[in-house]
């Protein structure tokens, strides 16, 4: 075996580990995954590979079967580079936890900062640039929180008439299957909210799905009249349990029908 001209004892480890595996007559598919991720180590991995086959198809199997100090060697070797690859590893996660939160702790210091001299106006000039920098962010962060929405609007008198609402788990043949309550068990993943219109003309309606202080969904139509079946679906998950409300709204917006339920549990 003739190794690569490399100090990198990670590349010297794939290398190795591709040479043994070809012996073994292993697939690259053998390749293990903490090589699979680097593409440099990929590389040695294949060459340690390729070179192994060779010296297979050269008749060199059997002397390097019988070699037990070679084998001693080549497992002190691997053992050593497995060591050293995880410690690697772990050192460079763990330098990455403590730089994530010394700048969770940087970015606390500056709220507690702005809270203790507001009114008063902040003197940026005191700031390093990377202090500055960082509160930018985080003042930039805040102003895009979602904003609460406002109190539910009341229903309006509409000549578009809501024949029937339902909200259900399955739809078949474009009508409900089934009809759920207004407590909706959590282990259902997708609700269905079906209504029947009554319109003397082709509207424009939209069904829109509320959870807390966001919409979630708003699904437009186009209705033809006498009567126009509409079906929305929302994929429901167990973070969002709590009231939810469902609404219908004309084409100018104005809410027409609103159907509530609880998701889960009240919160």
């Amino acid at each position: 075996m003739q190794i690569p001209e490399t100090d990198n004892i990670h590349f010297q480890y794939a290398f190795k580990t591709g040479y043994r595996l070809a012996l073994e007559g292993k697939t690259m598919a053998s390749m293990p995954s903490a090589v699979r991720r680097d593409f440099d180590m990929r590389d040695y991995f294949q060459r340690g590979w390729e070179q192994g086959h060779q010296d297979v198809s050269e008749g060199l199997l059997n002397s390097v079967q019988t070699c037990w100090k070679c084998r001693f060697l080549w497992g002190g070797v691997m053992v050593l580079g497995g060591v050293a690859t995880a410690y690697s590893i772990i050192y460079s996660y763990e330098k990455e936890q403590a730089q994530l939160a010394q700048q969770s702790q940087v970015q606390r210091d500056q709220q507690v900062t702005l809270n203790a001299t507001a009114p008063h106006e902040v003197k940026l000039s005191v700031l390093s640039p990377q202090q500055r920098e960082d509160l930018q962010a985080n003042l930039a962060e805040q102003a895009n929180l979602p904003k609460p929405l406002p109190p539910l609007t009341p229903v309006i008198n509409s000549p578009i008439k809501i024949i029937t609402s339902q909200l259900s788990a399955q739809i078949k043949d474009g009508k409900p299957v089934d009809t759920l309550s207004d407590t909706v068990p959590k282990y259902i993943r997708t609700l269905n909210f079906f209504t029947q219109i009554k319109a003397s003309k082709p509207q424009t309606l939209y069904h829109r799905w509320r959870f807390n202080n966001q919409y979630i969904s708003t699904v437009p139509f186009t209705t033809e009249p006498p009567q126009s079946p509409l079906i929305s679906s929302q994929k429901m998950s167990s973070a969002w349990q709590g009231r939810w409300d469902v609404e219908v709204l004309n084409a100018e917006h104005d809410i027409i029908y609103r159907k509530t339920f609880i998701y889960g549990r009240q919160k």
